[in-house]
C-alpha cells in the first residue's frame, strides 16, 4: 500500500500540492477511482473499514483522507491507520492532507517521514512568495513583467490563493499578451497590505475621518476584524517600543537595527510616538484588549466593535 501525507501551514499551497498529486495519478492511471473520506467526522471504525475494504470492480484506487489529526479520537484511531498503511498488501494508494502543520517530534509525523513521505507547505514571507509566483507563471504559461509582479504582490497583500486566483482571471481576460503593471492596476482591486499601512497611518496621524474611511473599506472586502485588531496591536507595539528606544536615546539607525525594520519605516514611528504619551499608550492597550476579549466572549459584534475602536485613537 503506498501512501503519503501533505501538511503546513499553509492549508492552500498543501491542498493545491496535494490535488497537482492526486491528478498526476490519474493521468498515469486512466479510471482510477478517488475516494474523498472526510476524516474529522467520522467514527474511527469507518475509517478501518474503508481502508480494509476491497471494491470488486476495481483493484487499485486513490483514498484520499482529509484531516485525520482532528478527528477527537485521534490518538486510538492514527496508531490502526498507521498500522494498515504499513502492513497491508493492498495497491491501494493513500494520500492524507491535514489542514494544519503536524509537529515533527509526533509518532504521526514520523511515520510518514521515515520513508520520505510527508510534504510540508508554510505560510510564504514575502521572498519566497515571489519564488511561488514566479513557478506560478510558469505552471499557468503566463508573461508578466517585473514591476508588474511586486503590483500584483502587493495587490493581493502576498496571499498565494487570492493571486492565483487573480491570475486565472487575468489570464482569461489577456490570453496570452505580456501583463504589465497598467495590466495589473486596471484588472486587479488594491487591497489588504496597501490599506492596512493606510489605516494604521491615518491612525498615527489622527486622522479619524481618513482611518474611519479606509475601515469601512476593509471590511467591505470582508477582511477579518481579529487581523485588523492584530495590525493596530503590532503598530501600537512598535510605537511604544520606538518611544522607549528614543527617550534611551538611541538614533534612528540604532531603532531601526533593534526593532529589524527597514530604516525609511522608523522617521514615521517616531514622530508618531513622539504623540503618544504613557497614558494614552495604557489606554490603547486597554481598549484592545477589552475589544479582543468582548469579540471572543460574544458579548460585541466584530464589525461594531473595530469601528468603535478606530474612533478613539
Amino acid at each position: 500500500m503506498k501512501y503519503k501525507l501533505y501538511h503546513g501551514s499553509s492549508h492552500y499551497l498543501s491542498l493545491e500540492a496535494t490535488h497537482e498529486y492526486i491528478d498526476s495519478i490519474k493521468n498515469k492511471k486512466s479510471g482510477i477511482e478517488v475516494l474523498t473520506v472526510s476524516a474529522d467526522t467520522l467514527e474511527p471504525q469507518t475509517i478501518l473499514d474503508i481502508l480494509t475494504s476491497q471494491n470488486l470492480f476495481v483493484t487499485e484506487r486513490i483514498i484520499f483522507i482529509k484531516r485525520l489529526y482532528r478527528n477527537k479520537k485521534k490518538d486510538e484511531l492514527i496508531p490502526l491507520v498507521t498500522s494498515i498503511l504499513e502492513s497491508t498488501t493492498s495497491k491501494d494508494i493513500i494520500v492524507i492532507w491535514e489542514d494544519q502543520k503536524i509537529k515533527a517530534n509526533t509518532k504521526y509525523y514520523k511515520f510518514f517521514n521515515k520513508d520520505k513521505q510527508v510534504e510540508g507547505f508554510d505560510d510564504l514571507n514575502k521572498r519566497t512568495f515571489f519564488t511561488w509566483l514566479r513557478e506560478e507563471l510558469k505552471r499557468q504559461n503566463m508573461k508578466m513583467e517585473a514591476i508588474a509582479t511586486k503590483e500584483i504582490a502587493e495587490r493581493t497583500n502576498y496571499d498565494p490563493e487570492r493571486c492565483a486566483n487573480e491570475l486565472k482571471k487575468i489570464k482569461l481576460l489577456l490570453d496570452d499578451k505580456e501583463i504589465k503593471k497598467e495590466d495589473i492596476e486596471k484588472l486587479v482591486t488594491n487591497t489588504l497590505e496597501k490599506d492596512i499601512w493606510g489605516l494604521i497611518d491615518s491612525i498615527n496621524q489622527g486622522d479619524t475621518q481618513s482611518s474611519t474611511k479606509i475601515l469601512e473599506k476593509l471590511l467591505s472586502q470582508a477582511v477579518d476584524v481579529n487581523y485588523i485588531i492584530s495590525m493596530i496591536a503590532r503598530n501600537l507595539r512598535l510605537v511604544t517600543l520606538t518611544k522607549h528606544l528614543e527617550d534611551k536615546g538611541k538614533t534612528s539607525s540604532e531603532i531601526a537595527s533593534i526593532l529589524k525594520m527597514a530604516p525609511w519605516m522608523i522617521h514615521p514611528l517616531i514622530r508618531s510616538s513622539r504623540d503618544y504619551t504613557q497614558k494614552k499608550i495604557t489606554y490603547l492597550y486597554t481598549k484592545l484588549s477589552n475589544l479582543d476579549f468582548q469579540i471572543k466572549k460574544g458579548l460585541i459584534e466584530p464589525k461594531l466593535g473595530i469601528t468603535l475602536l478606530a474612533s478613539v485613537f
